[in-house]
């Protein structure tokens, strides 16, 4: 009698076991979210900064309407990438 019990609940506690498991995964597709740096003296020294996001709808400008561009990596020289407001 207990070796059904426990034939019947090996495979059933695997199954809330795998079904707990997958709805706490955390969803990490919206790792781009956090702003990053835009720079207006575009392509290039790339010093005068301006807080920017990675994706959007709306281009990342100044006050005065200049837009600005950011960079692919911390350490380039060059500011070849599009940032975003929104």
């Amino acid at each position: 009698m207990k070796t059904r019990k426990l034939k019947f609940m090996i495979p059933l506690l695997a199954i809330v076991f795998a079904v707990t498991s997958a709805f706490t995964t955390a969803d990490t597709s919206k790792v781009e979210s956090a702003s990053i740096l835009g720079y207006l003296d575009a392509p290039s020294p790339c010093m005068q900064s301006v807080s920017c996001l990675p994706s959007g709808t709306v281009v990342c400008t100044n006050a005065r309407g200049a837009q600005a561009y950011g960079k692919f990596h911390p350490n380039d020289t060059t500011c070849p990438r599009e940032v975003y407001k929104n």
